[in-house]
């Protein structure tokens, strides 16, 4: 006889066979209307994006959240928080500010949106190692599938935190480099296979492919310079 886990197999199947592709949402975000009848397929989609399952596509996410505003009856709380969280790891750009303006106070207000709120504030100010300490809670949330998200986004963070160096620093020491990713290693720092913003990294620098704004003139760190300093240049990329 069909035990609980045969149901959950069967389940989990079914809906990843009948999951809309990203095709089919681009279509129907073209053609529907604001109409609650899709927030099914949206939420689907959503999972799907928080699973690592398909591409994060913002405007299925901006869709969903606007329809929870405007049918507050089909509103899920903890998918507000999944959105919220996919939009904060799109760093620099601004698309968690985008979702804020959707949503109710009484849903920022209250956790986790409060902590990844405050982890993109802390991100987008350079504030790196505030920012870890904050993130820390959001790998251990009560969300199962937000907690996983968080895990899985790691590299992704560090690599936009790199980003974020090299539009600052030609070169930078690699203890420092190491202590902003969180990382024990130089083989850590090459292992995100960094290569559009990493020319180079030995034990003692890291070298940055030259942009427009670290070649205006010698940007090397040096410990007097606060990291906040490059937080004008990361909201100029935003833009």
């Amino acid at each position: 006889a069909p035990t609980p886990l045969h149901f959950r197999i069967a389940t989990t199947l079914y809906k990843i066979e009948n999951m809309p592709s990203e095709s089919e949402i681009k279509e129907m975000l073209a053609l529907e209307s604001y109409s609650p009848n899709s927030v099914p397929q949206l939420e689907d989609f959503l999972l799907a994006q928080v699973r690592g399952e398909t591409a994060y596509l913002a405007d299925s996410v901006r869709r969903l959240v606007k329809l929870y505003q405007l049918f507050p009856n089909t509103s899920q709380p903890e998918n507000i928080a999944r959105a919220c969280l996919l939009a904060s790891l799109e760093y620099p750009n601004t698309d968690l500010l985008a979702l804020n303006y959707l949503i109710p106070q009484s849903i920022t207000s209250t956790e986790p949106c409060i902590t990844i709120q405050k982890c993109s504030t802390l991100l987008e100010a350079c504030k790196f190692s505030e920012f870890w300490t904050t993130y820390e809670s959001l790998k251990s949330s009560d969300d199962k599938e937000l907690a996983e998200l968080a895990n899985r986004s790691i590299p992704k963070v560090q690599k936009s935190i790199l980003t974020a160096l090299s539009f600052s620093y030609q070169e930078a020491p690699t203890k420092v480099v190491c202590d902003v990713l969180k990382v024990d290693s130089v083989d850590a720092v090459l292992a995100l296979k960094h290569t559009a913003v990493i020319q180079s990294a030995d034990a003692t620098w890291v070298k940055f492919v030259g942009t427009v704004d670290n070649t205006k003139r010698q940007r090397v760190y040096q410990e007097t310079v606060d990291f906040a300093s490059i937080s004008t240049l990361m909201a100029k990329i935003a833009q």
